[in-house]
């Protein structure tokens, strides 16, 4: 007999398995989920997802994670973010029970947790989850044949976050590799949303006419009058009012309320963000057409809306007061959009408990939207400056003040986070006047009472005055070294050098665009590894650095004087600093007059006279009376300028200002003068530069025969007559002619006392990344902006370019000048020498070779330059090159430190005034057109 034990296994063995079965009836449950969510049956699938999430909650734990997947995108999708975090958090729950969980569904949890992190205003939350997420990617490549969907919205939603955050060019990345997966995939209605997000992109990138462009794709995808089509219409309705078309931007809103009005709602903040924010959007484009009353009756629906059923906190809200104020303002009610501001300013404070105080202001780090909060201040601040220049209140100065200086501060932090260039030059062109403005309200609380601690807020004002993106690169060059490994550091080179070369490649060349989108998601990958990995790295990132008045003074000897100037409207503020004085001056101008002034004397200087006689002289000794004459007290007993110029002049040289009482009064004359863009970035500690290699001399145009044989094919590169002389007298290592190829350059050591170009180049002014210098043959090779940015030059002491126009480019407002001499600043290198019009091949090589011979003397660099310069005036040339054209273009940005050491070889200038000899003579022999050569 059979035992009954037995019996009863092999009975259970046939019956059906509870956990199977119900696995295989939720699959079924999900299946019509995603029916019914294609035809935009979002209650209803919904419904599904629940019952497939019941049958399976306690059976089979991988497939309830990905259930809470599907559920918070559902809750999501209407605006419930604490609740769709909340299923994800349930998910890893269950994947606990796994003993190995599948990568997938980890991906999808912590990908989603990302994205809700970010709506619920906890930034280091999300990037924690989006950077598992990554992770989870670069380990296990299958998880984009998976579940290709899921890593779609992955892509998309963090560079809709990245966007919010002003990365612009980090957000177009991973927008471009997400549109690249839903054209591999074939994912066309998912497209639509890629297509959004590039357009707010573009919008944020003020590209108006491009993000139009996305949106109407995205429009012409949607069939279904669903959540996502209501955002595009308004989408395009707000592309519309940036191109000032109200009437048909007012019409797509109503469309897209209309759509949002017919969506099934179960609960009553079901969409409520959508509606909120299209309420926004509909009153700001009345505004914008002065259409006042309904612009009120918008805004105030859209903030009682969010009050009743989400509260009093968060950027949403803070959006719409923000409006509200401006609708104020358009009013003329200051104190009531006063109000409006500093209401903003606390609903994006994350603690509801501690209410602010009159015009106070929060900290920074307990904001959940640094951004919107830098607008509110920002408004806040302009407004309280207007309503003190009126009643002429003490307390609106002060307030005024301080809500200046946060929004300063705030501005560098923001800055902070953004990770590329391009994206934080279009951060600085978006707030051009906050530090003037701030420093034009500072001065006259300085002005009417006296006192150090608003002086040094001056010094420090003006320090955060130019160049940020280029401050930026600076400090980053110099905390890297210090924080991040060096095989990371080499990582990142080798990953920008990999991404320059494929931004060469053909634009129709789609393999590479994959692999150059590639590239550029593992570098900002990086990035953030830097920042979560190297608590160091992070700390120094986001440390505030300012220099003060007194540190100033300590860095200055008797005969220097440090000059800053920022512009405003109608005057021109200027800080001078001395080792014994430091004070601002304040000099009223007419600024149509003295932008006249510039352009009449830029024009004079940049264009080749040919056999003219110079006429720029009433023009510099304007500009001289305006910018140098009032500081004339602190100056007595000074050989040495160091200035920072404010960006609107940045083309200025001012070694040609002269004071028009005797001819050819020239400033350089009197002072040896450097440019920087901020005293902490002139007197930043540097590496010494190598002194054990001889200074790299590179002549690619040297050798006529050769160049001609090579490059009259294409770019037209002449030979340069005189570079071969230049660096023969020059010696070090030489690359001339053929051996100065781009490839022997790139393999080159480049820890150099002093590395000098006598070769071509060219500045792009519409785009600067195809700026470039000249190589042999000249055809491909080319060093570009991008390229140079690359280079590791904080070991150079200085860079000669002798090229044309290196000190010249693309204006950028609170910026300056884009041009290569920045970028081998940017690159590193703490001094660079270079042009700001085209160069004279005689006079270039003339000014380098004595520039070479006083730097081997041991003199300084500006000391070094403006000997150069004296020389020439005193030489034969002068008689026929006597215009500044020939002569003043050769300027030096960055610190003015001894770069060689002192030769000891008691020849040295008897032979370089011989090689200078023998160059004249055989300048005189040479025909006009080769004298007149340019390079």
């Amino acid at each position: 007999m059979k035992s009954p034990f037995l019996f009863v296994l092999f009975v259970l063995a046939l019956l059906p398995r509870p956990g199977r079965g119900q696995s295989q009836l939720a699959d079924t449950y999900r299946q019509r989920a995603e029916t019914e969510y294609g035809k935009g049956h979002y209650e209803l699938a919904t419904t599904y997802y629940e019952k497939a999430y019941q049958l399976v909650r306690g059976t089979d734990p991988v497939r309830a994670a990905n259930l809470c997947v599907d559920l918070s995108s559902m809750d999501y999708m209407k605006g419930h973010n604490r609740k769709a975090a909340d299923r994800c958090l349930t998910g890893l729950q269950h994947l606990r029970a796994v003993a190995t969980p599948p990568d997938s569904a980890l991906f999808k949890l912590y990908s989603s947790l990302g994205t809700y992190y970010i709506e619920l205003f906890y930034p280091d939350s999300a990037r924690s989850y989006f950077r598992r997420a990554d992770a989870l990617l670069a380990h296990n490549p299958r998880i984009e044949q998976q579940i290709p969907l899921y890593v779609l919205f992955h892509l998309n939603n963090q560079g809709h976050w990245l966007l919010r955050t002003e990365n612009y060019a980090r957000c177009l990345t991973y927008l471009t590799k997400a549109r690249q997966m839903a054209l591999t995939y074939d994912m066309q209605s998912d497209l639509t949303y890629i297509e959004g997000n590039l357009a707010g992109c573009f919008e944020q990138m003020g590209d108006f006419e491009k993000a139009l462009q996305h949106r109407l794709a995205a429009h012409a995808n949607y069939k279904v009058d669903d959540i996502r089509k209501c955002g595009n219409l308004s989408g395009l309705g707000w592309t519309l009012l940036k191109l000032h078309r109200y009437p048909e931007a007012l019409r797509y809103f109503a469309l897209a309320d209309q759509v949002l009005s017919r969506l099934p709602r179960k609960l009553p903040t079901d969409y409520l963000s959508y509606q909120i924010n299209l309420w926004y959007m509909i009153s700001s484009c009345h505004r914008s057409a002065n259409q006042l009353t309904e612009a009120a009756r918008y805004s105030s629906k859209a903030i009682q809306l969010h009050q009743k059923h989400l509260g009093n906190r968060g950027p949403l809200l803070a959006k719409v007061i923000i409006e509200q104020g401006r609708w104020y303002e358009a009013r003329h009610e200051p104190a009531r959009a006063l109000q409006a501001y500093q209401t903003a300013i606390q609903t994006v404070c994350r603690d509801t408990t501690i209410p602010l105080r009159q015009w106070q202001n929060p900290v920074a780090d307990a904001v959940s939207d640094e951004v919107m909060l830098l607008l509110a201040v920002s408004r806040k601040a302009a407004l309280l400056k207007q309503v003190y220049r009126t009643n002429r209140q003490p307390a609106y100065l002060t307030a005024a003040i301080d809500t200046y200086r946060y929004g300063v501060q705030l501005q560098e932090r923001v800055r902070h986070g953004i990770d590329t260039e391009h994206a934080q030059l279009l951060f600085a062109a978006r707030q051009p006047t906050l530090v003037p403005d701030a420093i034009d309200l500072t001065f006259e609380a300085y002005q009417r009472q006296p006192s150090q601690s608003l002086r040094d807020i001056l010094v420090g004002l003006f320090e955060q005055a130019q160049a940020g993106s280029l401050r930026e690169a600076l400090r980053l060059n110099a905390i890297k070294p210090r924080t991040i490994p060096a095989a990371l550091l080499e990582r990142e080179q080798k990953l920008k050098q990999q991404i320059n070369k494929l931004r060469r490649r053909p634009a129709g060349d789609s393999a590479a665009s994959v692999e150059l989108t590639a590239r550029q998601l593992a570098w900002h990958q990086l990035l953030e590894t830097f920042r979560q990995d190297y608590p160091a790295y992070y700390q120094l990132q986001y440390q505030q650095t300012t220099l003060s008045a007194q540190t100033l003074q300590q860095h200055l000897d008797n005969r220097t004087a440090y000059v800053a100037y920022v512009r405003t409207r109608n005057n021109l503020f200027m800080l001078v600093a001395t080792r014994s004085r430091i004070d601002v001056i304040r000099q009223p101008i007419d600024s149509t007059r003295f932008s006249r002034q510039l352009a009449t004397l830029q024009q004079e200087l940049y264009q080749d006279p040919i056999f003219a006689r110079y006429k720029g002289m009433d023009s510099a000794a304007e500009l001289y009376a305006t910018c140098i004459e009032p500081m004339r007290p602190y100056l007595n007993g000074k050989t040495r300028l160091i200035i920072a110029r404010d960006w609107s002049f940045n083309f200025l040289p001012f070694e040609v200002l002269e004071t028009g009482r005797q001819a050819n009064d020239y400033l350089t004359k009197q002072y040896a003068i450097a440019y920087t863009v901020s005293a902490q970035a002139f007197f930043q500690p540097t590496r010494q530069a190598s002194t054990s290699r001889p200074v790299l001399m590179v002549a690619p145009f040297a050798r006529a025969s050769a160049v001609e044989e090579a490059v009259n094919r294409q770019d037209n590169l002449k030979p340069l007559g005189s570079s071969e002389a230049e660096a023969r007298a020059i010696g070090g290592q030489l690359l001339l002619g053929p051996a100065a190829t781009l490839r022997t350059f790139q393999r080159t050591n480049l820890d150099r006392p002093v590395i000098y170009f006598a070769t071509h180049a060219k500045t792009d002014d519409t785009d600067p990344a195809n700026s470039h210098i000249a190589f042999f043959p000249g055809e491909t090779d080319k060093l570009y902006t991008d390229d140079i940015y690359n280079l590791s030059l904080s070991s150079t002491g200085l860079v000669v370019l002798g090229a044309c126009e290196t000190g010249s480019g693309k204006v950028i407002a609170g910026e300056g000048v884009l041009s290569l001499a920045r970028a081998f600043a940017f690159a590193g290198c703490p001094s660079v020498i270079s042009t700001l019009w085209k160069a004279n091949d005689e006079t270039t090589s003339f000014l380098t070779i004595r520039l070479h011979e006083y730097l081997t003397q041991g003199l300084s660099t500006d000391e070094a330059l403006q000997r150069a310069r004296l020389d020439f005036f005193e030489s034969p040339l002068r008689a026929k090159y006597d215009h500044p054209y020939y002569w003043a273009n050769y300027v030096l940005l960055g610190n003015h430190a001894p770069v060689m050491p002192v030769s000891h070889s008691g020849h040295a200038g008897w032979l370089v005034a011989l090689v200078g000899m023998i160059g004249v003579a055989f300048w005189q022999r040479n025909r006009l057109g080769r004298l007149m050569s340019r390079r």
